[in-house]
């Protein structure tokens, strides 16, 4: 069973491929402000590799958010746009559980105005998810830092990426009708 998994909340476009819930390939790269032109480019890429086409696929697995409100948008519209002409089975993970996996540690991704998205896991729990401004966040922070440190002044531990595709699978949320999915946006933290 082939599976893919699509995230561009972030910076990066990130797109993974899975054969039976093990990585086998995927791009994650910087791509911030031009997800719309790279994206379908570098998932025909990942998929020809392996002589694979959409309709191939079993499961897509699609990030809602939050994060970057374009950039959420359009990996919702891709994994939408191609339901319409497969048969493959939808699943939805949040951010948090992307960036962060199995890890411990505080995830930040820029909300702007001085405010960040985070979510910090403590004893494989997670212990907040949401919005805080970012003095609160320098005195909330608990090790490792992922995502977008710059803000408040840290070293970004690396993102295992074929470890984070795996993990998105395990923890996402099946999709009756992929249609009415809607990003998670800062409103509805």
């Amino acid at each position: 069973m082939w599976q893919l998994v699509i995230n561009t909340a972030h910076r990066h476009l990130s797109i993974g491929l899975l054969k039976d819930g093990v990585y086998v390939d995927g791009v994650h790269e910087v791509a911030f402000k031009s997800q719309s032109e790279v994206i379908l480019p570098r998932l025909k890429q990942c998929l020809s590799k392996y002589h694979l086409n959409p309709q191939d696929l079993s499961e897509v697995y699609v990030g809602l958010g939050p994060g970057s409100y374009t950039g959420v948008r359009i990996g919702l519209s891709v994994v939408k746009v191609l339901a319409l002409v497969c048969s493959f089975e939808v699943f939805t993970f949040n951010s948090y559980d992307f960036m962060l996996a199995q890890h411990e540690g505080t995830m930040i991704m820029d909300a702007r105005s001085s405010r960040a998205y985070v979510g910090i896991k403590q004893d494989h729990q997670w212990i907040f998810q949401g919005i805080m401004t970012l003095d609160e966040l320098k005195s909330s922070m608990i090790p490792p830092y992922v995502g977008d440190t710059d803000l408040v002044n840290q070293q970004d531990s690396s993102l295992d990426f074929k470890a984070l595709c795996e993990h998105v699978c395990l923890v996402s949320e099946r999709v009756s009708d992929v249609h009415v999915l809607e990003p998670l946006y800062i409103k509805s933290l």
